[in-house]
């Protein structure tokens, strides 16, 4: 007897990259989000040290997963692994290698082959992926703890995929177990309704747009169709998405601090009076992701029936670049930790921001710069404020037998 398993993730974030984003086409089209940073440098996870955080919360749930997830026979001699909306890659090494020793050590054989597949969208850094996933470049979380790769344990491949997960990527009833972090609230298409008004965001606004929540519907239906038909009976499917909670937080807007959302309005408003951008760009900002509600995680499930809700928890991760500053372990000077602290936010906005330009523009990357040094300007004045604490959904399904 052997157990198959399929695990992904979404680091992304921040995704995300920045958080990264599936593309709506199969054949794997561009998305809405573009990767700061030059590819095979792996900026994203040398900038967004909080997923690691986000990931160790959602590890022991993953790996209880695992210890309850039934052994099954399998053709294949390889146990395959998935790897959903995975950014540069970095982010999710560490959980990966703890899933493979634990799968190895449940089904009893240390060499057991895995196969490690890598999703996201076709315009990815991949060679950052390949970086990472193969132990090239070295990685380490907020705290300097090194991460290692997987693929030093030995016995395991590593492929990628292009196609994007509001789609099917992977055969029917060939995947165990599936994760995704930080990634499955960019949608497949991008209405811009806010675009004119004064809310960059869904989030924000008094009542979610209606387009925004719309298409949010119809690609979290999708999304679980998808995973429904790659899952073998009785696999497992863990999905850490960020949501708006029931006291109402979400990434960045929490108890804690200052809006992460209102510094961003405040550096982007302040280019206007810089007399950098139009009333029109400043107006232009419209992210096209959707932060959904534990109600409105669940409101299709009935339409999927052989998709079965194990669990359904909100968790709210602290930033860890405001809490190593507020505890004095950082050492850092109010504008290095500005430095230090803005380009989490950067890796998954930058390119949102940067759209809401005009098109004719031959200026855009130094109104960019620009808005960046306005935002840690604004965080060097009081930088204990300054964080962006993750709010998700940790969501585990089953696929029933």
């Amino acid at each position: 007897m052997r157990f198959i398993g399929v695990i992904s993730f979404c680091i992304a974030t921040a995704s995300t990259n920045g958080l990264a984003l599936a593309s709506s086409k199969a054949t794997g089209g561009a998305g809405v989000h573009v990767p700061v940073g030059k590819d095979g440098e792996g900026l994203y996870t040398a900038s967004t040290k909080g997923c690691f955080d986000v990931i160790d919360t959602a590890t022991p749930i993953i790996l209880e997963e695992i210890k309850k997830q039934p052994v099954r026979e399998f053709g294949s001699p390889a146990f395959h692994v998935a790897d959903y909306g995975t950014a540069d890659a970095g982010t999710s090494l560490g959980l990966l290698s703890k899933m493979v020793q634990n799968i190895r050590k449940k089904i009893d054989n240390e060499e057991q082959e895995i196969v490690l597949h890598y999703e996201d969208q076709l315009t990815n850094e991949w060679q950052s992926v390949f970086n990472h996933a193969l132990g090239l470049k070295s990685v380490s979380d907020a705290y300097g703890n090194a991460i290692s790769s997987p693929y030093e344990l030995g016995n395991v491949f590593t492929e990628a995929c292009g196609v994007g997960f509001h789609n099917q990527c992977y055969a029917s009833n060939s995947i165990d177990f599936g994760v995704s972090f930080t990634a499955m609230h960019w949608l497949s298409d991008f209405p811009s309704s806010l675009r004119g008004k004064p809310f960059m965001h869904a989030a924000r606004c008094p009542e979610s747009p209606l387009p925004e929540k719309e298409q949010a519907a119809k690609d979290w239906k999708s999304i679980l169709q998808a995973r429904a038909k790659e899952l073998v009976p009785g696999g497992r499917f863990v999905c850490i998405n960020f949501c708006v909670s029931e006291e109402g937080y979400f990434l960045g807007q929490t108890d804690e601090g200052v809006s992460m959302w209102d510094s961003f309005q405040t550096a982007w408003d302040q280019l206007k009076e810089q007399n950098l951008i139009d009333e029109e760009e400043r107006l232009g900002v419209s992210f096209p992701n959707y932060y959904r509600s534990k109600s409105e995680f669940m409101q299709c499930i009935d339409d999927i029936p052989e998709m079965k809700v194990v669990s359904i928890v909100e968790k709210v991760v602290r930033c860890p670049y405001r809490e190593l500053y507020n505890s004095g372990k950082s050492g850092k000077t109010a504008r290095e930790y500005a430095e230090w602290f803005v380009p989490t936010t950067k890796t998954w906005s930058h390119s949102t921001f940067k759209s809401a330009l005009r098109a004719d523009r031959e200026d855009k990357d130094e109104v960019m710069t620009q808005f960046w040094e306005n935002y840690i300007s604004l965080v060097e004045k009081d930088p204990s404020s300054h964080g962006m604490d993750y709010v998700h959904s940790y969501i585990t399904f089953e696929k029933l037998e």
